[in-house]
């Protein structure tokens, strides 16, 4: 069968899937509000910047248990009932995520847009944070579904944010001065590293959180490419993995 049908049947389950998900909508509603708030006591910039920063997280959220409770639950014998190659229907996964995430992103910029230029703040830079916030999002998409052919039951959003979470506790308790005697914090924000070592704190640092990348000081193309680098790497070895998927016989 093609892939244009192949397609829009795994849209169709993933979509009838995320419309049951209440805390997918509990946190889109929690995050607009949020931005609401900011934007309403004047500090539209900020509400902007927040919006830039956070939104990659919906990838995140979207890709929560895409894997793993098919592969359990015998779903996919219903894809091979239609003639579908159940691997490829699996990594497809990936495209219709991905879509179903820029929609979402799209609507939450388009207010930020807008209010952009009638307060006559418009920048193309606007639309450059924002791919890179895409491309972000298709980072998390990407090592969460890694994450979700051996995890479960959000298991994989919960990693990478219990990572993400000790790496923030871990800067603001234990690092507090590099060797060269630069400030950690002004390192992560200035992103102009001055010696190798910095530069592979920096490399790591964008690794564990790639919404840095919507900020200009991170406008490094080493940077960009390393995120791009890693995101095809897990789609590699998503591939790859899901190559050697067999479905258990009854």
């Amino acid at each position: 069968m093609s892939a244009f049908p192949s397609l829009k049947f795994n849209f169709y389950v993933l979509w009838k899937k995320i419309l049951r998900r209440k805390f997918f909508f509990l946190f889109l509603a929690g995050f607009i509000l949020f931005l609401a708030l900011f934007w309403w006591q004047g500090d539209f910039s900020y509400a902007r910047r927040f919006f830039f920063y956070l939104f990659p997280y919906l990838f995140l959220l979207l890709a929560q248990d895409i894997f793993r409770e098919e592969i359990d639950s015998g779903c996919l014998e219903n894809v091979l009932f239609l003639q579908l190659n159940f691997r490829r229907y699996l990594f497809e996964k990936n495209l219709s995520l991905l879509f179903l995430g820029i929609v979402f992103s799209c609507l939450l910029f388009l207010p930020f847009l807008i209010g952009s230029i009638i307060r006559q703040e418009f920048s193309w830079s606007l639309f450059i944070s924002f791919f890179m916030g895409i491309m972000a999002g298709f980072y998390y998409l990407t090592l969460a579904s890694g994450l979700g052919l051996k995890l479960r039951s959000g298991s994989n959003v919960l990693v990478v944010i219990v990572v993400q979470v000790f790496l923030f506790l871990s800067l603001l308790v234990g690092l507090t001065s590099l060797g060269s005697g630069r400030d950690l914090i002004d390192l992560l924000i200035s992103a102009s590293p001055q010696n190798s070592r910095e530069k592979l704190l920096l490399f790591f640092f964008v690794a564990f959180w790639p919404n840095a990348l919507v900020a200009r000081s991170y406008s490094s193309l080493t940077l960009r490419l390393e995120i791009l680098f890693l995101l095809l790497l897990f789609l590699a070895f998503q591939a790859w993995r899901l190559s050697r998927l067999e479905l258990k016989r009854e």
